[in-house]
């Protein structure tokens, strides 16, 4: 048997650790003395106490290493630890995004790109024969699965694209949303044709937008907003609709982001100044 300072030494961890291992019940004492209230812990208590430091060194909070340790089950262990290792991989994903935006700004900074350095186009969209697919999806990277369902109805009904196509991307939502945002896909067209499932054929109204076209990947999109934001105040326009995107050359034409490139804006109305 050893006391608690003695058992401390021998397992690297702490007097309060061992006292708050205890009050968890994760690591309780071999024997407690009634009459001193000393605290003795044995050497087969030193392998838990190397199990519960490598599991936190691998991130799992104390209440999944209390039940890993209350069901001395190895199936219980393995679940927890793919719990952990699919956690973690979602931590390595958000760190390259974070990686990939610094890498950004650090090109901005060198390359001294601005918002001046967009330009900004004011323009009519006239009224087009489109195919629709408008749906609430889980975020903004889902949308590509509304072009490829748009993709397959057109094949499906041999739908006659416009000549040169077009597609437009419009987010219908009234604020900016993480999840469950609203988006419609359209591809101009030429003929009538069934509306068919969720996919639907009309005629658009025209519009008026304020554009900007853009290389590049879409990590710049807050430069680009900015940009439009500053040109619409300093023009007197007010945004009438909701934001556009128009792909001229889209993810799906090529893998490589340095070639995309996007037309993205807002439909917008001239405000009146008396």
């Amino acid at each position: 048997m050893f006391k608690i300072g003695d058992f401390s030494k021998l397992s690297n961890l702490t007097i309060r650790a061992l006292h708050h291992y205890e009050e968890l019940g994760i690591l309780i004492p071999d024997k407690i003395d009634t009459m001193s209230n000393y605290r003795y812990y044995s050497s087969s208590q030193l392998a838990t106490a190397n199990q519960i430091k490598m599991l936190q060194r691998i991130g799992l909070s104390l209440k999944s290493i209390k039940e890993i340790i209350d069901g001395d089950n190895p199936e219980i262990l393995e679940s927890g630890l793919l719990a952990r290792e699919m956690e973690i991989q979602n931590e390595i994903a958000e760190l390259k995004i974070k990686q990939n935006l610094i890498d950004m700004y650090k090109k901005t900074i060198h390359e001294g790109r601005s918002i001046a350095s967009y330009h900004v186009e004011i323009k009519t969209v006239p009224k087009r024969n489109v195919m629709s697919i408008r749906k609430c999806i889980p975020s903004y990277q889902d949308e590509a699965v509304l072009w490829n369902a748009l993709y397959e109805k057109s094949i499906q009904q041999n739908v006659k694209m416009a000549t040169p196509y077009q597609g437009m991307s419009i987010y219908h939502d009234k604020e900016y949303k993480e999840e469950n945002v609203d988006i419609e896909v359209q591809s101009n067209v030429v003929g009538i044709y069934e509306n068919i499932d969720d996919v639907t054929f009309y005629e658009t109204k025209p519009f008026v937008m304020a554009s900007i076209i853009f290389h590049g990947s879409f990590q710049q999109m807050e430069e680009v907003t900015q940009a439009l934001a500053s040109w619409i105040e300093a023009n007197h326009y007010v945004i009438d609709g909701p934001m556009i995107q128009i792909p001229h050359v889209s993810p799906a034409q090529d893998d490589n982001p340095e070639n995309w490139i996007t037309e993205a804006g807002y439909a917008v109305r001239l405000l009146n100044i008396e």
